[in-house]
């Protein structure tokens, strides 16, 4: 297969990949079929399924796609400045960026009106548990430069933050329109919690920030290939497409 072949699928693959998001948005998981995302793709069923055996496969990677560019984002505000590592920086970020994503909010909250089983399928168990794992290191390289308190047992405080972070996600959809808060202040909001909640009370040491930024990039780095490598595994076919 020539060099061309390849990036044609993977242009196919990401018209497939936008048609399905923009259904799934707009109709919910359980309405929509991969028939109705190859017509919005321009495309036939066939070829959908040359590069997804599954419905939920399909739809899981429209979520490992995003989780890719969100974490893009995270870390290029870490390595633009060395003070977003910190936790209070990295939920405002996480906050903020996840207006542009809102199938991983959908995800987040487990909301499945939205998403239907796929919250539950066992891809997105085993990556929600990657990712987990690598949140894990991150807290314990904050907590091992005194940048997280350590009045509280490591597990308990991973626990706390997990709460506290949902809590910010799942409340404003119970909440009457008028006592939810906008965006930017829900941020600033997660980032004074975690700061008094989670954090040391003095200012942390610009050089220990410098110096740990790149261990906790790499972690993120790290985090963001595990999806990465999901996303372009779908993109490549072993057969040539019989349409396109």
């Amino acid at each position: 297969m020539t060099e061309g072949d390849v990036g044609k699928q993977q242009q196919r693959a990401e018209r497939i990949l936008d048609a399905a998001a923009e259904l799934v948005l707009r109709w919910g998981y359980k309405r929509v079929t991969i028939e109705e995302v190859a017509k919005r793709a321009g495309i036939g069923k066939g070829t959908v399924y040359l590069h997804w055996k599954t419905r939920e496969a399909l739809f899981f990677t429209v979520l490992a796609r995003d989780s890719v560019k969100m974490l893009g984002g995270i870390i290029a505000a870490m390595r633009a400045d060395a003070a977003e590592i910190l936790l209070h920086r990295v939920l405002r970020r996480t906050l903020l960026l996840m207006k542009e994503f809102p199938l991983l909010q959908a995800m987040f909250t487990r909301d499945t009106e939205v998403l239907g089983n796929l919250v539950v399928e066992s891809s997105a168990q085993s990556l929600r548990s990657k990712k987990f794992e690598s949140s894990r290191e991150y807290y314990r390289l904050l907590r091992e430069r005194g940048l997280l308190r350590a009045d509280l047992a490591p597990d308990a405080q991973i626990y706390a933050i997990n709460a506290a972070m949902f809590g910010f996600y799942a409340t404003d959809p119970l909440l009457p329109a008028e006592e939810r808060q906008p965006l930017e202040e829900r941020a600033e909001i997660v980032a004074t919690m975690a700061r008094n909640a989670f954090e040391p009370p003095d200012a942390p040491d610009p050089e220990v920030l410098r110096a740990l930024a790149p261990r906790i990039i790499e972690e993120f780095e790290r985090m963001r290939a595990q999806y990465m490598q999901f996303v372009q595994g779908s993109f490549t076919s072993t057969r040539e497409s019989p349409e396109e």
